[in-house]
């Protein structure tokens, strides 16, 4: 088999033995919807900022074929809503289109399209892109939500892709990463901001592990070598129906530290205590420091691939570059995830942070599609955090758009979510002012459908969709 396809063995098919467990991911929210919908009559609650004129969409998993055996094991469904000088002119939910959704992949020797595409997009190069944990990206069309097809940077893209890639706000550079569970573990990748492959970098790493997201700095690159392990026995033991990977407690966890367009040869490694990041926030230079600002968790899938329930916790992870030291504190003690900033000052200094709030006391299986949600606003200059929350309501990742006239305040502008009602097992997409967020929505668009819980999304500008 070839390098670039052994993670697409992973989680397609059913695991008999667990046939007969209801999985928090089958019920609630999290379970999928049965079609695509496309609605041009919108009520809007509240008034939509007429400067909001573009596209907000959200990518996440929503099995075709009914109930999935694993939580990421499912087709990509791309959810968006279109506004334009105040008002909401459409919604539309669409399927990625993949072999993988179609069925068609090749099980004896997959390609890089074979891919559900399920994870989160990015707009770079003038193209709006889906993207997955493995394969390439897809081409989306941001009018209707189609899929135009694969993109492989003129065929430069090696292996996998990063669904987590930073855009240098300056240069409009994109730094991004491929893993897998054979050498090369890690590949770094900078394209410009055309989509031109400028650097393509083997990355070596202690061996197969997890390696969701990574950081940039103005500076320097980060790669997380983290104790969420790949190995044979556990994809035997797994079977289809689950990921393998899993929590080994004797496996060290160490970040490397590299020059953005250096080598392998430039990497410093420094050793942090044992943990598994999904997402990060921000990262940035502060002198001879590195610093990383991400959703820790102290541990992950330690019984099973479906051993979700752990708290993350906003986290600051520094390395001195001179010293070689590190180290970890925990910036806020509430649980939380999906991080997000002001992408304006991805890989700067920043002030504020927004993610989802996690209702600690109720993430367990039996209790997860009862408990509360929200949105949290971390300012890092003063430890204050300002929330929303609901007990009714669960909110998707909050996605924040700079205000036009913004006047360089750095949390002048909106969060974008899409919010399920529990009560009415609907969704609507809110807009909050990002200056008030305890204030609640200063719009709602309601939907005639349920957005499932999923992952990222991204906004694309009018200017970008013309």
């Amino acid at each position: 088999m070839k390098s670039t396809n052994l993670l697409k063995y992973v989680g397609r098919g059913a695991n008999k033995k667990d046939s007969d467990v209801v999985q928090f991911w089958h019920s609630g929210n999290y379970r999928p919807v049965s079609e695509e919908v496309t609605e041009t009559s919108l009520t809007v609650e509240g008034a939509i900022p007429p400067e909001l004129s573009g596209l907000y969409v959200r990518n996440g998993t929503n099995h075709s074929q009914g109930l999935s055996e694993h939580f990421f094991d499912g087709d990509g469904m791309l959810h968006g809503i279109r506004l334009e000088g105040g008002q909401a002119k459409w919604y539309r939910n669409r399927y990625v289109d993949t072999p993988v959704y179609r069925k068609e992949n090749r099980k004896l020797r997959p390609r890089q399209e074979d891919t559900s595409n399920a994870v989160s997009l990015i707009h770079h190069g003038g193209q709006l892109l889906s993207l997955g944990e493995i394969g390439c990206p897809y081409v989306i069309n941001p009018d209707d939500l189609s899929t135009v097809g694969t993109y492989t940077y003129d065929g430069q893209l090696p292996n996998n892709m990063t669904a987590h890639p930073r855009i240098d706000p300056v240069t409009g550079e994109l730094l991004f990463f491929g893993y897998n569970v054979v050498a090369p573990y890690v590949t770094y990748m900078r394209a410009d901001a055309t989509g031109k492959m400028l650097q393509v970098e083997p990355i070596k790493m202690s061996g197969a592990s997890m390696v969701h997201d990574f950081a940039a700095t103005d500076k320097y690159v980060v790669f997380m070598d983290m104790p969420l392990r790949f190995s044979w026995m556990t994809l035997i033991k797994e079977g289809k129906g689950g990921m393998p990977f899993r929590w080994n407690e004797n496996q060290s966890c160490r970040f490397g530290v590299m020059p953005r367009t250096g080598t392998n040869a430039d990497i410093k490694w420094f050793d942090i205590p044992p943990c598994f990041i999904f997402h990060i926030m921000n990262s940035f230079d502060e002198g001879d420091d590195v610093v990383m600002d991400a959703a820790r968790y102290d541990r992950l899938w330690v019984e099973n691939s479906h051993d979700f329930f752990h708290p993350a916790r906003l986290s600051r992870f520094r390395m001195n570059m001179k010293t070689g030291q590190a180290s970890v504190e925990d910036l806020f003690d509430k649980a939380m995830e999906f991080p997000q900033v002001n992408r304006e000052l991805w890989t700067k200094p920043y002030r504020y942070g927004y993610s989802i709030a996690v209702d600690e006391a109720n993430i367990t299986p039996q209790k997860v599609n009862d408990a509360d949600g929200g949105i949290y606003k971390y300012d890092l200059q003063t430890g204050e955090l300002d929330a929303w929350l609901s007990s009714n309501e669960f909110a998707g990742e909050p996605f924040f758009v700079p205000a036009q006239d913004s006047g360089g305040g750095e949390d002048e502008g909106y969060l974008l979510s899409f919010v399920y009602n529990k009560a009415t097992d609907v969704s609507e997409f809110y807009i909050f002012d990002a200056t008030a967020v305890s204030d609640g929505p200063i719009a709602k668009v309601k939907l005639p459908v349920r957005v499932p819980v999923g992952f990222h999304g991204v906004w694309v500008d009018e200017a970008d969709i013309s």
